[in-house]
C-alpha cells in the first residue's frame, strides 16, 4: 500500500524564472509579505505569492486553534498549493464541470484597456502600437502581468494628465482594473500595482 508523499508533484518555475518552492516555503513561514527586491516589482512572484496566501489560508486557521492536523490533510493542502503553479503562463479556474485556463497575455490586454479607459491617463506610448498593441496616438499603458492558480498581479506603467491627483488616479486605476479583471476572466487580482512615470 502505499500513500502520497511529501512532495507529490516537482518544482516548477515561474515565467520570471523563479522557482515556486521556496515562495511556497515562504508563506508557510508565514513571510509572504516579506519580498525581495525582485518581488517587489515581479508581478509573476506578486501573484505566486498571492495565490499561496490564498491556498495557505484554510491550513493556518486550523493551526491558530493548535490542533494537530493529519499529514493527510496538511499533504492534500501541499498538492493543491503546488499544482496552482504548474502553468506558469496560465491561471487556472476549476468548476464541478471541468476547468479554464486564462492567460497572462489575456490579462495583460484586459488591464491595458480598462487602465487607458480612466479619466487622467494621458499617455500614448508609441513603442507599444508600433509592436501592435495599440493604434499610434491611441492611450496605450505598458501592462505586466503574473498568474498562477486563480491569481493574478498587474503592474501598470503610465503617464498621468498634469494636475490629477496622483494618489487619487491610482486607486481609480486600481479599482477599475480589478474590479473589470476579476469580472472578465474570474481571477482574484491579490495585487495591483500603478506607476506613474510621467505627467503630460
Amino acid at each position: 500500500m502505499t500513500g502520497p508523499t511529501a512532495h507529490p508533484t516537482p518544482e516548477s518555475r515561474l515565467a520570471c524564472g523563479r522557482w515556486t518552492g521556496p515562495l511556497v516555503e515562504q508563506v508557510a513561514e508565514g513571510r509572504g509579505d516579506e519580498l525581495d527586491e525582485h518581488q517587489r516589482t515581479c508581478p509573476h512572484c506578486r501573484a505566486a505569492l498571492g495565490e499561496f496566501e490564498r491556498l495557505w489560508g484554510p491550513v493556518r486557521a486550523v493551526a491558530a486553534d493548535r490542533p494537530r492536523a493529519p499529514t493527510s490533510v496538511v499533504e492534500a493542502a501541499m498538492r493543491r498549493v503546488r499544482a496552482g503553479s504548474q502553468e506558469p503562463e496560465y491561471g487556472r479556474l476549476d468548476s464541478p464541470l471541468g476547468h479554464t485556463r486564462v492567460a497572462s497575455r489575456v490579462v495583460v490586454a484586459l488591464a491595458r484597456h480598462l487602465a487607458g479607459q480612466v479619466p487622467g491617463v494621458e499617455v500614448a506610448l508609441s513603442g507599444l502600437a508600433a509592436d501592435g498593441h495599440g493604434v499610434v496616438g491611441e492611450v496605450v499603458p505598458d501592462v505586466r502581468a503574473g498568474v498562477t492558480g486563480g491569481s493574478t498581479a498587474v503592474q501598470i506603467t503610465l503617464a498621468a494628465a498634469y494636475g490629477q491627483d496622483l494618489q487619487a488616479l491610482g486607486e481609480r486605476i486600481r479599482t477599475v482594473v480589478a474590479r473589470g479583471v476579476r469580472e472578465a476572466t474570474g481571477l482574484e487580482p491579490v495585487d495591483v500595482t500603478v506607476l506613474v512615470d510621467d505627467v503630460w
